[in-house]
């Protein structure tokens, strides 16, 4: 069996994808000539890989854009990483990313349900109470006025 032969270098349809179909042809070319080779499974997933960046609309931004592709998976993604800039942590509004994680600890507002839940266990802790059965702790803070919503799952102050 013939190994895969590195694809012919063709247009590119979007000018931002140009660099990353390089490196796909580069990659492969090196790949090929390396003394094992490419298997002819690698090499088409290779060449799949550079026809979809080449036809492409949108641009590939990321290693996983990659995967959006039809026939591209893991290792492609894994072999192509060091071709996309490292992530910076800078996420300004055109980027998009993970949200970061909130570091301020939880404070419900004032007169709900939840701050009449929090105080009423803590006054019961200052008391020197342990635990709380749940239909216990909603009676107790239904009867501290705290809340001007019912407290619990039907809300039966509302009623």
């Amino acid at each position: 069996m013939a190994p895969p032969s590195v694809p012919k270098k063709r247009k590119v349809q979007l000018p931002e994808n140009e660099e990353l179909a390089a490196r796909l042809l580069e990659k492969h070319s090196s790949m090929a000539e390396q003394p094992g080779g490419l298997s002819e499974h690698q090499g088409q997933a290779l060449s799949a890989a550079y026809r979809g960046v080449r036809l492409a609309k949108l641009p590939f931004r990321t290693p996983r854009d990659l995967s959006r592709i039809k026939g591209v998976g893991d290792w492609v993604i894994h072999i192509m990483e060091d071709s996309f800039p490292r992530p910076s942590l800078d996420l300004s509004p055109g980027e998009t990313g993970k949200k970061r994680k909130r570091t301020k600890p939880y404070v419900p507002g004032i007169n709900t349900a939840p701050y009449a839940i929090v105080i009423t266990l803590y006054r019961e802790m200052m008391k020197g109470k342990d635990f709380m059965m749940k239909k216990e702790l909603i009676d107790a803070a239904e009867a501290s006025g705290l809340s001007r919503d019912g407290i619990g799952p039907n809300n039966y102050k509302s009623k």
